[in-house]
């Protein structure tokens, strides 16, 4: 029987998975994505990685970066290097008639917790993922959500404070730019009252990490429960937005900050009722954390063609 791929293609690494028609992983490789290599030299290291695992009945690529509609052109992984670069064209070269599907990596991360993860028997889903930036993805009536000129969902680029402190993208006052792991990096690190917090970072070596601020929380060290709490309200003003707008049945968060548990997702739950529009008539979405952790993106890579076509 021929196999279904999914590959999570990183900056680092990409990993690749056999995907069966339970939506399950029976099989791994991870190859170096090495940025000395040319991007004709890393797709063709890539598609030998896919063939070694036998006969390929389809493949499917989560990508770190915007995608042109239709071409799929890959518009800019900076974490890679290419711009502008023809992913599917070069994969051809290799793979030859092998059926072919990208998506951004966030999306198919999106489309993993919707067929095996927390979205099961859902129709529509939000999923926020929370690390170095923010990312995410929307599934619509069972179909991935591109937006009306199929360059993609980015939730993490709402603005959600006017002229406020500058994203990675260059704006001013994204959801990024205050809920991201590198957001909360920036807080406590700042945060120089908090002997808690400093002796932490001095501990490791001068480096701050998103962990640190729940650790100082449990601790109950007031500075560290400030920058939560205006954390959570932030999160909360874009969750409250964003399912004001697309209502969806569920929202789901992702990324390492998702891995404080109760700590972020109880007071989340209940900010998000005071900053959604007619949350007491109307009601939200449920908020629960991913379940697939890592494997999202290779499980949703692999089941693009299902909402996708």
């Amino acid at each position: 029987m021929s196999k279904r791929i999914g590959v999570d293609l990183g900056g680092t690494t990409a990993k690749l998975g056999v995907v069966t028609e339970q939506n399950e992983i029976i099989e791994r490789k991870v190859i170096p994505t090495d940025k000395s290599l040319t991007f004709e030299e890393t797709i063709a290291v890539l598609s030998e990685g896919i063939l070694s695992m036998g006969d390929v009945g389809i493949v499917g690529f989560g990508v770190p970066s915007s995608l042109k509609p239709v071409s799929d052109i890959v518009i800019h992984a900076n974490n890679l290097g290419w711009k502008n670069k023809d992913l599917r064209g070069e994969l051809k070269k290799h793979l030859g008639n092998i059926p072919i599907f990208i998506a951004n990596d966030a999306d198919s991360a999106a489309v993993g917790e919707f067929f095996q993860g927390a979205g099961q028997g859902c129709q529509s889903m939000l999923m926020l993922t929370l690390g170095t930036g923010v990312g995410g993805g929307f599934i619509y009536q069972g179909r991935l959500y591109r937006g009306g000129n199929g360059c993609g969902f980015e939730p993490g680029h709402m603005i959600v404070q006017q002229d406020g402190v500058v994203c990675s993208c260059g704006l001013h006052g994204c959801l990024e730019a205050y809920c991201s792991a590198t957001a909360i990096i920036r807080e406590i690190t700042a945060c120089k009252k908090s002997l808690i917090l400093q002796d932490m970072i001095a501990e490791n070596d001068g480096k701050g990490n998103a962990r640190m601020l729940f650790d100082a929380v449990r601790q109950d060290d007031r500075y560290a429960k400030s920058i939560l709490e205006k954390y959570i309200h932030t999160l909360a003003i874009g969750i409250g937005s964003l399912t004001t707008i697309l209502r969806p049945e569920i929202v789901v968060i992702g990324g390492g900050v998702s891995g404080a548990g109760d700590l972020l997702f109880d007071p989340l739950r209940e900010e998000v009722k005071r900053t959604t529009f007619s949350y007491d008539v109307i009601g939200g979405a449920a908020i629960i954390p991913a379940a697939l952790g890592n494997d999202a993106g290779i499980i949703g890579a692999a089941l693009l063609d299902r909402v996708l076509i």
